[in-house]
């Protein structure tokens, strides 16, 4: 393709209120006609949670309130696997963190958050991080790299199978 002669094909949507505030260090996600955006960074870490609906061209803040939902997060990633928002890392690193797994689920059809919690399980999960990356391959969220707390950067490479 040449670059010089194709169209343009960025274009600036006009937003109107109720919409999420500028912010960074968030996550997005499509399924169907909507946009969710989830957190990241404004002047402080924000916890709020919004869907775009591409059709009519408006925001809704969806409720992130609930015990199960996730707190603030930055850094974090959110990946779709039928119907489910899967959102891991991201939290503010503390001794807290080490408790507790940062991966919850979004069932988009009942808007119902659920934190999954690990730490009691036999087999290993990976502790919070920031920065990494999330792709959806079959039925399995990969996550690679990262940054964790005082351990830096790194290589770690999990799979999360969706079962």
């Amino acid at each position: 393709m040449n670059r010089h002669s194709s169209p343009c094909l960025w274009g600036a949507v006009a937003q109107s209120s109720p919409a999420p505030c500028d912010r960074y260090k968030h996550t997005c996600c499509a399924h169907s006609n909507h946009v969710y955006l989830l957190g990241g960074r404004e002047k402080s870490i924000l916890s709020d949670f919004w869907r775009y609906n591409v059709v009519s061209n408006e925001w809704t803040e969806l409720d992130c309130g609930s015990d199960d939902a996730p707190d603030e997060l930055e850094e974090h990633t959110m990946v779709l696997h039928q119907g489910v928002l899967y959102v891991f890392g991201g939290m503010i690193d503390s001794a807290y963190t080490d408790e507790k797994t940062p991966l919850w689920l979004y069932d988009i059809d009942k808007e119902q958050w659920m934190h999954l919690q690990g730490k009691d399980s036999k087999s290993a999960v990976p502790v919070n991080r920031k920065g990494h990356s999330a792709v959806v391959f079959g039925d399995a969220m990969h996550v690679y790299g990262g940054y964790i707390d005082m351990k830096g950067s790194s290589q770690e490479f999990w799979t999360f199978n969706f079962g």
